[in-house]
């Protein structure tokens, strides 16, 4: 692939030569970006802060502002590209009245976030990695913001009195095993499996949770 940036780099500075709010997030989205597409095609010993730095457009001090060491600056590209792919689900919109279709149809969205192919790549470097830097690896799990996703949907529906969540943070862990867990082993192992094999499967993992914690 191309050593260039991402989008061509026309920073713009405001009074005083410092950015606006406006420009600083923007050259935060290209850093992460950036960052997320490095890591993905060289894996974590083969990117430095300096080439970071100089594909972005982004100066290290910038960066080191917001990041103090390349271990943070990946988690944070991790989490820019989870909450890119959360944005997804339009939580904004309200969910379903029946919980096992509102189950159902965020669980496709899930899913179909969680294979795509960038998605699956860095899964597995993820996993190749995360016996090295055990320390990065507890960092990224306790920030986890598709689970976070999670138990806001589930929370919806515990407050309309469609399921019981009496630990929601447990409850999310289990609905992402059996909504995600097989599909995505299967697409890093075999490929993904046919739509119609999918469906099925998710079908069943949502009847089967809701097994589990259906209010009475």
């Amino acid at each position: 692939m191309s050593d260039a940036p991402l989008e061509p780099i026309e920073f713009k500075r405001g009074p005083g030569g410092r950015p606006t709010r406006e420009e600083a997030e923007r050259r935060h989205r290209v850093l992460l970006a950036t960052a997320f597409r490095l890591f993905l095609e060289k894996g974590w010993d083969g990117v430095s802060i300096e080439e970071i730095s100089r594909q972005s457009g982004v100066a290290k001090g910038f960066i080191y502002a917001r990041y103090p060491d390349k271990a943070a600056l990946f988690v944070g590209a991790i989490e820019r590209r989870i909450a890119d792919v959360m944005g997804t689900l339009h939580l904004t919109d309200p969910l379903p009245d029946d919980v096992e279709q509102g189950l159902y149809v965020f669980g496709r969205k899930l899913l179909d976030g969680v294979l795509q192919r960038d998605a699956l790549a860095f899964h597995r470097q993820f996993i190749a990695e995360a016996a090295r830097f055990p320390e990065l690896a507890k960092l990224f799990i306790v920030r986890n913001r598709a689970r976070e996703l999670i138990v806001k949907v589930l929370q919806t529906y515990a407050d309309r009195g469609a399921i019981t969540l009496h630990d929601p943070q447990l409850t999310a862990e289990h609905f992402a095993m059996l909504v995600v867990g097989v599909p995505r082993m299967m697409a890093l192992l075999i490929g993904r499996e046919p739509p119609a094999e999918e469906e099925r499967r998710l079908r069943a993992a949502v009847r089967l949770f809701l097994d589990g914690c259906r209010a009475d």
